[in-house]
């Protein structure tokens, strides 16, 4: 269960102590004896299903993109296995590297259509092998303009002048909006529009799901010129094997000296005594599907790029089709505790 593999529950108690008052601006010993009181790597195996259901006999051709979580910082993949009916390539956006699997359906095709994913992989976590490096001159841009739904406006830039006032380090003004977030936020699944990342409505409803506060934080970082992107995957649960329900996003903003550092505002909203452990946390139950947002598909599909690269895009005779079934499957290989 949950505490027996991680962390000695009298750990949970003296956490957060230790982080505020040894962590100061993310980088004192308070974080070095939080890390060590946090499991290392892990070992799992995940499957990743998709299931098309009867399609149509009259549709010509249906054209299918799944995103294949490949080796990142933060974990590395040891091994993956495809399952498909029918041939596939494997491309790489141009923009993030993500790995995505393309296929494409004619008649005669199968009925139903299956594609499963199989994973074997290790979870860094604080013992990640190499950090992601920083952003190239080429790529800084695309971590600092606004993007599709992740606006910056009037509205955004009121609240983040709110969020970094007195502040001058780069650390403390997005430690700010960090904190803003998050108390400017509600964790909801109930009020439709979530999920989508979609700023304005996360500023005019102050509620959403983890899409949604990272999005919000991610328009502010950029309004302040710090750099920040946005990851999707899974978030591993502690038992021992079963199923996932869906999806987990987190942030990063880059800061220099520091590297590219992650934080999650929804889970901190959550669990609010460990706001401070997830503010730069590389948690070791987090699995990596793609990073970044209006990600260009190859090849490319016929209504423009993914909003977020998550569940399979699937068009059939050129339009969206969203009956896709899914289901996320894991096993726990290995679990050890940081010495």
């Amino acid at each position: 269960m949950r505490g027996k593999a991680t962390v000695p529950r009298r750990a949970l108690w003296i956490l957060p102590l230790l982080l505020v008052t040894g962590w100061v601006a993310w980088g004192g010993q308070g974080r070095t004896l939080a890390l060590q009181m946090m499991p290392g790597p892990r070992e799992i195996k995940l499957t990743y299903l998709a299931r098309l259901p009867q399609i149509p006999r009259d549709v010509k051709e249906v054209s299918v993109w799944i995103p294949l979580a490949r080796t990142r910082a933060e974990q590395r993949i040891l091994r993956r296995q495809i399952q498909s009916p029918v041939p596939y390539t494997v491309e790489k956006d141009p923009e993030y590297g993500n790995d995505i699997l393309h296929l494409t359906l004619k008649p005669s095709m199968p009925q139903p259509v299956e594609i499963a994913i199989n994973y074997d992989a290790l979870l860094l976590g604080p013992d990640r092998a190499a950090d992601d490096p920083p952003p190239t001159p080429k790529e800084l841009p695309r971590y600092l303009k606004p993007q599709g739904l992740l606006i910056i406006d009037d509205e955004v830039r009121t609240r983040t002048a709110q969020a970094v006032a007195g502040k001058t380090a780069l650390l403390a003004k997005a430690r700010g909006i960090y904190d803003y977030v998050i108390q400017h936020m509600v964790y909801d699944k109930t009020t439709p529009g979530y999920g989508r990342g979609d700023t304005a409505r996360a500023c005019q409803v102050g509620k959403g799901n983890c899409t949604d506060f990272h999005s919000l934080f991610i328009s502010m970082a950029r309004a302040e010129q710090i750099p920040s992107r946005f990851k999707i995957g899974f978030l591993i649960p502690q038992e021992s094997s079963g199923k996932i329900p869906g999806y987990h996003c987190w942030a990063e903003f880059y800061a220099d000296g520091k590297g590219w550092v992650p934080l999650d505002a929804s889970e901190a909203w959550k669990h609010r005594e460990r706001a401070d452990y997830y503010f730069g946390a590389h948690d070791p139950n987090r699995f990596l599907i793609s990073t970044g947002r209006d990600i260009q598909l190859v090849p490319t599909p016929k209504n423009g790029p993914a909003n977020i690269l998550f569940y399979p895009y699937v068009e059939m005779d050129g339009q969206p089709f969203s009956g896709v079934e899914t289901e996320f499957l894991f096993q726990d290989l290995r679990q050890k505790v940081a010495a």
